[in-house]
């Protein structure tokens, strides 16, 4: 005959909460990232009350803090967009783009690598290019700062190629070099802010701004170009001989000068570090 003891022992037993299972390290880091990134609230039932607050308050408190830190890794990538914005409109928009843009790798360097593409995508800023191009400007810079390392072509080792071998002589950007065009004046825009002075007002160019970015003694470096040097630079980063390039800056002005210019910008671009190496190709041969 059952007693009262033992119906009440059963029921206790059978109303008891299953146990819950036992996750491994790695499942329950996935999870919390899936509840920081994806707005997962699984994880709640893994997060145990305590005497002051709720389990969904303390997970906000997580979540507030991953956001936070992500829009401070914005700014850091973008001290002079977040200066010319402000800091209320740059923190809207950074959480915006941590929204729109989750982090999908361990290195946060390469975090707001996309801004560019966010500022020209997504509404209200489309309507704004500076804030686009300014971007694109500092991620340039921070880019040409942590390209990897490579030799830098010195003056000198030119003078060991014979004078009448030099027609044949091609070269190779340094990997840290990058180009830029821009529709608006930003550039003049960046460059204010960074002297601590009011930037000018928003214009449209009548014509690309074209600048080059690079990083020269450990130090990222900006500087525009005229169009003459960029056609040639366009050119020389894509293997072209010298004397291809002296014929092409021929198009542009005095054609007896052409050669002397050429090597005026090719010794620029050598001083300034913006080249790794020449090399000797011989020029191939028409078919018949």
């Amino acid at each position: 005959m059952t007693t009262a003891k033992t119906k009440e022992a059963r029921r206790r037993v059978r109303d008891k909460p299953a146990a819950r299972p036992v996750l491994t390290l790695a499942e329950l880091q996935r999870r919390f990232q899936d509840a920081m990134m994806a707005g997962d609230d699984a994880i709640l039932d893994l997060i145990p009350d305590n005497s002051r607050t709720s389990h969904d308050v303390l997970l906000g408190v997580y979540r507030h803090a991953y956001v936070a830190r992500l829009a401070e890794i914005v700014a850091s990538d973008h001290p002079v967009l977040a200066l010319y914005m402000g800091d209320e409109a740059f923190d809207a928009m950074a959480r915006a783009y941590v929204a729109a843009r989750p982090s999908h790798h361990p290195n946060v360097r390469w975090f707001s690598s996309e801004l560019p593409e966010f500022l020209s995508s997504t509404a209200p800023y489309p309507g704004r290019p500076e804030l686009c191009e300014i971007a694109r400007l500092e991620r340039a810079l921070n880019d040409a700062f942590d390209a990897r390392n490579a030799p830098v072509l010195d003056l000198s080792e030119l003078t060991r190629q014979p004078p009448e071998r030099w027609g044949d002589l091609c070269f190779t950007p340094h990997p840290s070099v990058a180009r830029l065009d821009l529709e608006t004046n930003a550039f003049a825009m960046w460059r204010a802010l960074k002297d601590g002075a009011a930037p000018p007002p928003v214009t449209r160019l009548d014509e690309r701004q074209r600048l080059i970015v690079w990083r020269r003694e450990n130090m990222s470096t900006v500087r525009t170009l005229g169009p003459e040097e960029v056609m040639m630079w366009n050119e020389a980063a894509r293997a072209v001989r010298f004397s291809v390039l002296c014929e092409l800056v021929a198009t542009y002005d005095d054609p007896d000068g052409a050669p002397l210019r050429a090597a005026q910008y090719l010794q620029s671009w050598i001083v300034a570090g913006m080249l790794s190496e020449a090399r000797l190709v011989t020029a191939r041969r028409r078919r018949r």
